[in-house]
């Protein structure tokens, strides 16, 4: 087998470094995006059950997604 052929399946065949695997910079911080962005809402759910007696009922959970869907 000729040398070349050998030195290309070396480079073929070799693990992606760490770097590679990492998600890029906008992928990032569009993740951090939308994890600051369900807790903010979560927050606000958990406030309006407060606000409403804090029991979760059918009809909170009905006003809840009319709400906040």
């Amino acid at each position: 087998m000729p040398a070349a052929s050998i030195e290309l399946k070396r480079f073929i065949t070799a693990e992606p470094s760490a770097a590679s695997r990492r998600p890029g910079l906008l992928a990032r911080f569009v993740q951090s995006y939308q994890e600051t962005r369900l807790r903010q809402a979560e927050r606000e759910v958990a406030k309006y059950i407060e606000g409403r007696g804090g029991r979760m009922t059918d009809d909170l959970e009905r006003r809840i997604e009319r709400r906040f869907i």
